[in-house]
């Protein structure tokens, strides 16, 4: 049988494009290069651009979505992770891809998250980032070293609006890369003296205070109790894999501020009862804009496994009320972060295609600047064929 062809009803490339096209290439750039050419201060200020569009309407973010599919080991499912954005102004649509094998679990005592891809120590996450003036894909990317950094810039951020200006003492609930890129990012934002450190693992927490403290030159301190981190604190940053809350709130006090990398799960309902203010920066799956104007946008299913559920936001409806607000309209003075020496206030951030956008494309720009990058033509990447 003949092999099928398509008629040639298109037609061919305008005098002067096929030559530009051979010159045009997408960028590969793994995680090594990534963590070379992104500038911790760069990264905040471009995320803090990209917010203010998002707020003023001109950056947009599609859904975060989960797929959990079993396995044939009942205790491990396979997850795929998508979430999309596009930011006017700098011209970029990025999406961000993971594809794990996920487990439940419980260590050292408590409920626990991980995962792999591929092997145990190897991990799959892709950002595809393309142009929004000629759709053309401009370059494919690692996401392990811009997930750390996004997250710990974007709550920096909100921390430079929300902690007491004189707030010097740092709270670390973890000892992992998370907890490093935000004692790394939030001592730019505060004249910071002690950093305090627990985590399950006794080896993990004095190794990491070991090292912050020889980066950072600021003492750093490993405690075996999670209570005296939190006791004299100003900020408590809580940077962690648990399913259940590590911050409560008969530890709080007044004027302290407080960080969430899991919007819900990190501290118990009295801490939430406590929190004066509350500003989140996430994809509209729960909230659209503030409390008062709460619609939800996915069914709950979506979230199964991670991230901010329709319970989460009933939760902050139910004991915050109107106290919620969003990252963007602080950013734009909307909102005061703070608005007396006592309040607590609280932040917590979720992953956004407009973030992946952002500082992917700050990656893109230093590379195509420096020349590096593994190049790829272009053409492989486009069709003769309308789809």
């Amino acid at each position: 049988m003949a092999r099928f062809q398509y008629p040639q009803v298109y037609p061919a490339l305008q005098p002067g494009h096929a030559e530009e096209l051979a010159k045009r290439e997408v960028l590969l750039i793994d995680r090594h290069m990534a963590e070379e050419l992104l500038d911790p201060d760069e990264c905040m200020a471009v995320l803090e651009a990209a917010y203010k569009e998002e707020g003023m309407g001109s950056a947009v973010n599609r859904t975060k979505a989960n797929i959990l599919i079993p396995s044939a080991d009942p205790d491990l499912w396979y997850r795929y992770c998508t979430m999309e954005g596009g930011i006017r102004v700098m011209e970029v649509v990025a999406i961000r891809i993971k594809s794990d094998m996920v487990r439940y679990y419980t260590a050292f005592g408590k409920e626990r998250t991980d995962w792999y891809c591929g092997f145990p120590g190897r991990f799959c996450g892709l950002i595809l980032l393309f142009s929004a003036k000629d759709g053309t894909l401009l370059a494919m990317l690692h996401d392990a070293h811009m997930q750390h950094r996004r997250v710990a810039a974007t709550v920096t951020l909100a921390t430079k609006y929300m902690a007491r200006k004189d707030a010097s003492i740092l709270g670390l609930l973890g000892s992992g890369g998370m907890a490093w890129t935000h004692a790394y990012l939030l001592s730019k934002v505060r004249n910071l003296r002690q950093i305090k450190v627990y985590s399950p693992n006794p080896d993990h927490r004095k190794n990491f205070a070991a090292q912050v403290q020889q980066m950072l030159e600021i003492e750093t301190v490993a405690f075996d109790d999670p209570k005296d981190v939190a006791q004299g604190s100003d900020i408590i940053a809580a940077c962690t894999n648990s399913e259940k809350p590590v911050i409560f709130g008969e530890w709080l006090k007044p004027g302290m501020h407080i960080i969430l990398t899991k919007h819900g799960k990190e501290m118990d309902e009295d801490g939430w009862r406590q929190v004066g203010r509350f500003v989140a920066y996430r994809s509209p799956i729960g909230i659209q804009g503030s409390s008062s104007e709460a619609r939800w946008t996915a069914p709950p299913d979506w979230r199964f496994g991670g991230g901010t559920t329709p319970e989460h936001i009933e939760r902050e409806r139910r004991l915050l009320g109107e106290r919620v607000y969003d990252l963007p309209a602080v950013l734009l003075n909307r909102v005061p972060g703070r608005e007396s020496e006592a309040e607590i206030t609280c932040t917590a951030n979720e992953g956004t295609g407009v973030q992946f956008a952002a500082v992917a494309l700050k990656v893109y720009e230093e590379a195509k600047a420096r020349g590096l990058g593994r190049k790829l033509p272009l053409d492989w990447f486009l069709q003769d064929v309308t789809n």
